[in-house]
């Protein structure tokens, strides 16, 4: 084994008084010299090749609401986050705070649960919305009761859970479908 001195890539240290800064080094030279105003310090040994970055792996996208039209919203009416809507999408909306829940409502309220507080599920072939309760010990309240087991939604419902209240503004339902739209290529309904 090698002792630590014999190593040609090592950088040496050397510490000086300070002086006054000396002009641009030669980038062919082999020293370096980097001059603050407390002192001198001076890497000796070969000039350093610039690593090239590492390529971080891209972060897919989540699959959420955006991926499929909108069928209907959860606007804040009370608590952190007044005034924010979040999309809702077909199938289940969970609800949390985290960011990879479907309908994130991470706007400081702690009494969210992280992931799966409750979810509003929408049914595109009975064109019905679906309040059930999550998977966390945190409650959920639909118009001002608890929610114990699946409640059908309908329009401007309150649900309640920590200190947020959301309304339910729904789009799709018996008068409106996504699916019953002519598609904008062939001009026939789905």
């Amino acid at each position: 084994m090698a002792a630590p001195d014999d190593d040609p890539e090592k950088t040496r240290l050397i510490r000086r008084p300070a002086r006054a800064p000396q002009p641009a080094p030669d980038p062919e030279n082999t020293t370096t010299e980097i001059i603050s105003d407390s002192e001198m310090t001076r890497l000796i040994g070969p000039p350093r090749r610039a690593r090239a970055p590492v390529s971080q792996p891209t972060e897919q996208p989540k699959p959420d609401a955006s991926d499929d039209p909108v069928v209907g919203w959860v606007v804040i009416v009370g608590g952190p986050g007044k005034g924010n809507a979040c999309r809702l999408g077909y199938g289940q909306n969970n609800i949390g705070r985290e960011r990879d829940e479907r309908v994130c409502l991470d706007f400081g309220d702690e009494g969210i649960s992280r992931s799966k507080h409750c979810y509003v599920i929408y049914d595109p072939r009975e064109r019905q919305y679906t309040l059930r309760p999550g998977e966390s010990a945190n409650l959920t309240y639909l118009n001002g009761k608890l929610l114990s087991e699946s409640k059908k939604l309908k329009a401007t419902d309150k649900i309640e859970i920590g200190h947020t209240t959301l309304r339910f503004v729904p789009l799709c339902g018996p008068d409106f479908e996504w699916q019953d739209q002519p598609s904008a290529s062939t001009g026939k309904a789905h």
